[in-house]
């Protein structure tokens, strides 16, 4: 079955992408395979499937690729890489703004487009309205459609607590209690440095925009460590965004050991090599993650 509805959105935005998803349903009658959220029970990529290629592949056949934009979205390339392709491939883009972040926000090419905010119920209502014309979906009740959207601004109210909420200021040389922990033989501190030290040029249509984009090796490495839990080919199209991963990201993350090339049968092995996030990786994301947290 055909995907009709693609919803772009960062791993960590995962409560607010599933209360989209719920509103997606209670305001048209859908197939649940038609509609595609990766971080989503009853959404997801299939298991054991080539993730580059099925998401490549549904991109290009979707009705309509909804981007879920926020502080999390915006910076992550692989957003980025969904909604360039999207946008290059003229198809149909609807963005989706949450409190955190404004017009001015929205990346490269994209700018140009008319965005809802999930604040205004007005908006969504317009939103769904289109959505569903686009598509050929049949309406739900009212009663039932005006439920689920004030569910929808009520969550997105939600999460604006959490993402809005300003942090307090460090203490100016301030000891942290959490130990500098060793991986890879650096101090977690020291190889940091070294990640973020190291430029990447991330070319279109990858960057999201018309121009290239220039990033670190430290920010493609967090923005992308699920898609190197699940694995990166070496045989993937080199003008795919998995393939610039592996190039650009998997291969010189090596000498730092944040990666290793994964044991696979030999039949598949004489065709192509696979990078997974190794045991340092996990680690290096845990403790970042940490600190993150304790800020």
């Amino acid at each position: 079955m055909a995907i009709k509805i693609f919803v772009s959105h960062a791993a960590a935005d995962e409560k607010l992408a599933s209360a989209l998803v719920d509103c997606i349903f209670s305001c048209m009658v859908l197939e649940d395979e038609e509609v595609r959220c990766t971080s989503v029970p009853g959404h997801k990529l299939p298991i054991g499937g080539d993730s580059s290629t099925i998401l490549r592949d549904e991109l290009s056949e979707t009705g309509v690729v909804i981007g879920l934009l926020t502080q999390n979205s915006i910076v992550s390339s692989w957003v980025l890489f969904e909604l360039g392709a999207t946008w290059g491939a003229r198809k149909n883009l609807q963005p989706l703004l949450a409190d955190d972040v404004d017009y001015s926000d929205i990346p490269g090419p994209l700018s140009g487009c008319h965005a809802g905010k999930l604040a205004e119920k007005n908006d969504l209502v317009q939103f769904f309205e289109e959505l569903r014309t686009v598509i050929g979906a049949k309406a739900r009740s009212s009663a039932k459609v005006d439920s689920a959207i004030n569910h929808l601004v009520k969550a997105n109210s939600e999460y604006s607590k959490i993402s809005l909420t300003p942090k307090p200021p460090k203490k100016v040389n301030a000891k942290s209690d959490i130990p500098d922990p060793t991986i890879s033989g650096m101090k977690f501190s020291e190889l940091k440095k070294v990640l973020e030290k190291e430029k990447i040029v991330i070319p279109p249509p990858h960057s999201g925009s018309e121009e290239e984009v220039e990033s670190d090796l430290l920010t493609l490495f967090l923005g992308n460590h699920t898609t190197l839990c699940d694995g990166l080919q070496s045989n993937w199209d080199s003008k795919s965004a998995g393939g610039f991963l592996y190039r650009e990201v998997g291969l010189k993350l090596i000498p730092y050991e944040l990666v290793k090339f994964d044991k696979l049968p030999a039949a598949q092995a004489k065709f192509f090599k696979r990078l997974i996030m190794s045991p340092n990786g996990q680690k290096f994301v845990a403790h970042f993650n940490r600190l993150r947290a304790s800020e």
